[in-house]
This record gives C-alpha cells, structure tokens and sequence, in this order.
C-alpha cells in the first residue's frame, strides 16, 4: 500500500477538477458558437459589411469607376405611304420598324460625397454608350428612313397656341427653308440631331421658350448642355432613395454663365435602378428615374422567383398607373401615354408602352404596322432580396409626339390632333461579369453549406467535450466514493487499535 499525504491528495483533486472543467467548458462554447451561427448569419453580415455605403468602402469606390448599364436597342418607325398619307390618299399612316440600333451604356458618378451623418450621399452621374455593330442591322450613318420631321413637328406644336401672327410669321419662314413634316434622314443624325434652322427660328419668335438648338432621341435623352446633382439616401433602409435633382444648365443661350434651371424632389421611393435599400420587400415601393426625363416609372411587385446562384429574386413590371392621364398635364391624352412635354420644353413627347400595349385603342385608328403583344413587348425587372440589386432588366417602350391643333399649317394638317410613334425602345441589363457571379455564388450557394458544415462541426465537437467531461466527472464522482469508504475503515481499524492498547 502507498500512502499520499493529505496536500498531495488535495492536488491530485484539483487536476481532476482541471481536466474535467476544461473539456467542459470548451464544449460549452464550441455549442453556444454554433448556436450563434444559426442565428447570427455571418454571411449576411459579410455582405453587408461589403455593401455599406461609407466612404472608403467597396460600394463607394465602385460608383467611381465606370459600371456597364443598359443596353438600348432602337426601333425607328420607317413611313411607307408618307405622300399619299399628306395628300389624304390614305386614311392611315403605314409605318414599318426598322432596327435595332444597339447601344452599350456606361455609367460613373463624380464629385460623391457622404454627409458628416452618413445618412445622405450627394453625386454627378456620368453617361456615354457605344455603338455595338455586332447587335445591329447596320452603323446608323448608313441606313436612310422616312421620318418623322420632329424639329419641325415640335415648333409647329409650340406655336399652336400662340398668337396667328407668329403662326403665320413661322408658316412663312417654314415655306422659305423648305421644312416638311415628313423627310428623309440618315439614322445616325435622327438618333444624335443636327442644328435645325426652324430651331433657331422659335428661338427668335418666341425667346426662351426652349434652350436647345437641335432635336435628336438620344441627344434629349442624354441632355449633354445639362448637369444634374443627385442627393440620396446612404443608410440601409434608404440606400440609393433619390431625395433630389438638382438640374444645373451649362450654358444659356447669350451668356457664358451656369445657369440653375431648376430642382426636383421626391416623396416616393424612387431610385436610379443600380441599387435599392437593404433586404427588399415586397411591400417597398419602387419608382425608376431616368436622367434626361423629369417623370418617374412606377413599377408593380409581381413575385419571387428563385434565382440559379441560390437567391431569391423579387419580380417587378411597369405599372399602367405610369401611363396614365397625368392630373397636372395640361391637356388630357388617351390612358396609355405618359406626358413628358414639361421635361422638353412644351415638345409634346410621350412614353407609352411598346407598340401602345395596353394603351386606348382608339390610338391605333389612323395607325397601321404596330402590333401590340404582351410576349414581345417585355417589361420586367428582377432584382435579388438580400443583397437588393438588379440582376434582369427588360424594358420596352415608345417615344411618340402627341400633336394638339397644328392645323394652322397646311404641311401638317393631316397629322392634327393624332398620337405617332417615333422610335420603339428596347432595354435590357447585359449578364454581370463572372467575377461577381462568382461571389455570389459564394455567398448564396457556398456560403451557407460552409456554415452548415461548420454548425455540425462544432456540435458534434462539443457533444463529444461535453460528454468526455460528463464521463470524468461520473467517474470522479465513483473515485471519491471509494476513497471515502477505505478512509472510513482505516479510521475504525485505528481506533479500534488505540482501543485495545489503552485496555
């Protein structure tokens, strides 16, 4: 028999405690930490911390830099029986689509700044595109069509409201220049414009009724004597919110200075469409602005769809609320057409949908060629929940000019009072790069099998702790049982011992 001494077995039960607890508590925390992965979402908060608007951060160093926006395919609206139709021949105008003419659009914003707060942003957004031929029927300097006359279109409906002796003043000085409603162009200067002497004739008539000197669909749309100031939210529940636009005038007509032409607020959410708030839902109202067009697109939640990278989409459509009769228009015009002559100056453009899908039919009667069909006619956008970006943008509307009385000149009294197309317009998102494909990929679908894997992991790590220390802690209990007992015995043998000496 060994005998310990007393402070060697009091030792020998502190290691036991030691190599009990330490197992034990490991095992705890292992399970807590598990635990916490189930409810924390550490992915999530990765992302998150990748998408933060801060300055500094990876979202606002990438707004800086050029981002590939949308591509914008054309449709010009060919006239087949131009003569006959001015002569009154023909009861309806014969149109014939001609496209498309497909351009890349790049966007960056300049001058960001985050507010002392962090709750706004302030930013210049930047525009330019490039013309894909591979896309395209052909370059668009060398296709011919018979169009529509809009700087001629867009003065005669100017003055139509004016007194009749600048109407006649404009109907002589029309006749000297030669201008007709309809004419034969090159593509590439209806697309950009050209310097039109009827412009500058309205100029003289009627100063400051417009700024521009030439009429062009994507020199409006891009509005290049333009500058615009955008102040949004910065925070997560209004990331990207427009609250302003500021629309700066680079120069005005006979004078050098930068002139404020005026500012646009928003009490609605409405955003660009490169981002929207953190975790989308449904119920989030969404409207698209578009630089160059003073007006919104409302768009209407339609469902989720799930997407091949393992996020759930949220599926938007343009709402015919947008094509609506506008409350504040001057004039009244058939459901179906979105007014944005305030956005040109009292040019009577209009937005509808393509080929007037879901527009008053009653558009279409002097009307032959369009064929109105909600499969071709696409509008959709898909944009992921959680990390609340565009993945799928389709868009497909129309540029027309609604022409009130312009019966006063004999060239255009034909065209009095009608809506015409002008040029269908297809929009869709090119499929993002790879690389970033490839993070989302990562967080979506890699993402969580490695937190599933680390959950199991650690439980089944800390199920085995756990139960390691529960064995030595059974088998500590059993020890000093024994060791209670075999003390006990050898106590009685002593006294009965010391017993027998004393008798």
């Amino acid at each position: 028999m060994v005998l310990i001494s007393k402070r060697e077995a009091i030792n020998r039960r502190v290691l036991k405690t030691k190599s009990i607890l330490g197992p034990l508590m490991t095992g705890v925390a292992f399970l807590l930490a598990g635990i916490s992965i189930v409810f924390i979402d550490p992915v999530q908060i990765i992302v998150n911390y990748k998408l933060r608007l801060t300055k500094g951060s990876t979202f606002f160093e990438l707004l800086q830099h050029e981002i590939v926006g949308a591509r914008i395919s054309l449709y010009l609206f060919n006239i087949t029986n131009a003569e006959r139709f001015l002569a009154g021949d023909d009861e309806k105008i014969k149109l014939e689509e001609v496209g498309p003419f497909v351009f890349q659009e790049y966007r960056w914003y300049e001058d960001l700044e985050i507010s002392e707060d962090g709750k706004q942003m302030s930013m210049t957004p930047r525009t330019r595109n490039e013309f894909i031929p591979e896309r395209s029927i052909a370059h668009p300097k060398d296709v011919n069509l018979t169009l529509l006359n809009l700087p001629m279109l867009g003065a005669t409906n100017l003055l139509s409201e004016y007194p009749s002796f600048l109407q006649y003043t404009f109907n002589v000085m029309a006749e000297q220049l030669g201008s007709k409603p309809i004419f034969n162009i090159d593509v590439h200067t209806y697309l950009w414009g050209y310097d039109n002497p009827l412009i500058t004739l309205v100029h003289s008539l009627t100063p400051g009724l417009v700024y521009f000197k030439k009429i062009g669909i994507l020199d409006r749309l891009y509005d290049a004597e333009s500058e615009y100031r955008i102040v949004a939210g910065a925070t997560d529940k209004d990331r990207f919110r427009i609250k302003s636009v500021k629309k700066i005038r680079r120069l005005e007509i006979g004078t050098t200075e930068d002139v404020d032409e005026s500012v646009l607020t928003f009490e609605t959410d409405t955003y660009e469409g490169i981002g929207y708030p953190k975790r989308l839902s449904p119920d989030t109202p969404i409207n698209l602005y578009r630089i160059g067009i003073c007006k919104t697109f409302k768009l209407e939640y339609l469902g989720r769809k799930p997407m091949e990278y393992g996020g759930e989409g949220l599926r938007y459509t343009l709402s015919n609320d947008t094509f609506k009769s506008d409350a504040n228009s001057s004039k009244k015009y058939p459901d179906g057409l979105m007014d944005i002559s305030s956005c040109f100056y009292g040019v009577p453009f209009m937005v509808s949908k393509g080929h007037f899908l879901d527009a008053d039919p009653k558009i279409l009667e002097r009307i032959e060629g369009l064929k109105p069909d909600r499969n071709v006619n696409v509008n959709e956008v898909l944009v992921d929940r959680m990390v609340s970006v565009p993945f799928q943008t389709n868009f497909s509307i129309q540029l027309n000019i609604a022409l009130g009385d312009v019966s006063y000149n004999r060239h255009t009294k034909r065209l009095a009072n009608t809506v015409l197309p002008i040029t269908h317009i297809k929009v869709d998102q090119p499929k993002m790069p790879q690389a970033i494909m490839n993070k989302f990929y990562l967080a979506f679908q890699l993402g969580p099998k490695l937190e599933l894997a680390i959950f199991i992991v650690l439980t089944l790590t800390s199920i085995v702790l756990i139960g390691h220390a529960m064995r030595l802690i059974w088998y500590k209990l059993k020890t000093d049982a024994k060791g209670m007992d075999f003390e006990m015995n050898i106590d009685k043998k002593l006294l009965q011992t010391e017993i027998i000496e004393r008798s």
